[in-house]
């Protein structure tokens, strides 16, 4: 990946599609697109998951693109790639990314074709819970979902499903806060939270270490959550949860294991 030096063989491929480019394939291409990183365990922790996918989803050619700071673009895996490809937003929310780079991306070729986001749903929520669990979150602290700046619409909307299926999952109230947009400031929630006289603890609705993660952690919340991926291997949910986006689209039905029983074609229903 570009301006990182890691070594191969302590990561397995990390799968940068400008490898490939150019070289035409007869498999159909899963095409990973993230948010990039400058973060070195942001980087560790998506090319992770990049490489549990690939060893799930054998019948498939697995690559990353990103949106922005690392290449290659994901408009350059389009356009260097060939077949049938399915992009899958590794974002949690239907945010800008989402509705215009990638989509704009996928136009490149009538046989790119874009899924649902990985969030909000269940198994996110599934997993954020272990995360507070992890952190020592108790049944009697006040919870605060923290994500990173939203200001689209459709995305503000999304966060607010991602409060409500954790809070679900956990089986108490979870507020909201973001570090930027229209929603209510994390630090500002966080005060909210502290309002009744419990522990306030935060949990991070982002998917990999790195900026966003490292500023909700100096939220002045008691307890603040590791991301969705940390350094560990990738929860097996959210392996299944890529899958379950890929297969969400027509012809794609055959792609990896049996989806996990939260894993819902398009979405979420909450």
């Amino acid at each position: 990946m570009h301006g990182l030096s890691l070594h191969r063989e302590h990561l397995g491929s990390l799968g940068p599609a400008t490898a490939r480019l150019g070289v035409s394939r007869v498999n159909r291409s899963l095409i990973l697109c993230a948010h990039g990183s400058h973060d070195t365990r942001g980087r560790l922790a998506l090319a992770a998951l990049l490489n549990a996918v690939r060893r799930e989803a054998h019948d498939l050619d697995v690559v990353d693109g990103f949106v922005d700071v690392q290449d290659p673009s994901i408009a350059d895996v389009v356009a260097g790639t060939s077949g049938p490809r399915a992009i899958v937003p590794l974002m949690l929310a239907y945010d800008r990314p989402v509705s215009v780079d990638i989509v704009q991306a996928s136009h490149l070729d009538p046989l790119a074709v874009v899924t649902p986001p990985l969030g909000p749903d269940w198994v996110l929520a599934e997993v954020g819970v272990r995360r507070l669990v992890e952190a020592g979150a108790r049944a009697e602290d006040t919870i605060v979902l923290a994500a990173d700046t939203t200001n689209d619409d459709r995305a503000i909307a999304d966060i607010g499903k991602a409060a409500r299926l954790l809070s679900a999952v956990w089986g108490g109230r979870v507020h909201v806060g973001t570090l930027g947009g229209p929603d209510a400031p994390l630090a500002d929630a966080v005060d909210v939270a502290r309002a009744y006289g419990r522990r306030v603890v935060v949990s991070t609705y982002v998917l990999s270490p790195g900026t966003a993660s490292y500023a909700i952690a100096q939220s002045g919340a008691d307890v603040v959550t590791e991301p969705l991926l940390d350094s560990g291997p990738p929860d097996p949910r959210l392996v299944s949860l890529v899958l379950a986006r890929a297969r969400s689209k027509g012809g794609w039905d055959s792609v990896g294991a049996v989806p996990v029983s939260h894993a819902r074609d398009g979405g979420v229903d909450a």
